[in-house]
């Protein structure tokens, strides 16, 4: 069976569930039956590792944003990335994001701004 994750609000708070369900409508009906919090979100989980997460060592750059334009759809995009290798630099990053995202369906060409805090 698929596994969905479920976003659910209710006033200001706002719960992540995980659930594992026969389908997206049966998700739903679930939590609809069940629940007085209105399901925002259903995502389904492609892909999940469980294996334990690395210790903090706190060697890496804390964080880095970037603003990515697509030219096609004359857009921009805001990314944020924490815990940055320290092999990785600015040109380096915008070469990955520009490989592996879009915007809209259409490729990124540039970086605009981008910032790597330490």
């Amino acid at each position: 069976m698929p596994k969905y994750k479920v976003q659910l609000k209710q006033g200001s708070r706002t719960l992540v569930n995980q659930v594992e369900a026969k389908s997206v409508a049966d998700c739903l009906a679930l939590f609809n039956e069940l629940t007085t919090m209105k399901v925002s979100e259903i995502l389904e989980v492609k892909y999940t590792d469980d294996t334990k997460p690395p210790i903090d060592d706190f060697n890496y750059f804390s964080i880095y944003k970037g603003m990515l334009s697509s030219s096609a759809q004359r857009m921009s995009y805001q990314v944020l990335l924490n815990n940055v290798k320290l092999t990785k630099n600015e040109d380096t990053i915008a070469q990955s994001l520009m490989a592996h995202l879009e915007i809209n369906g259409f490729r990124i060409d540039s970086v605009m701004v981008d910032l790597l805090k330490q």
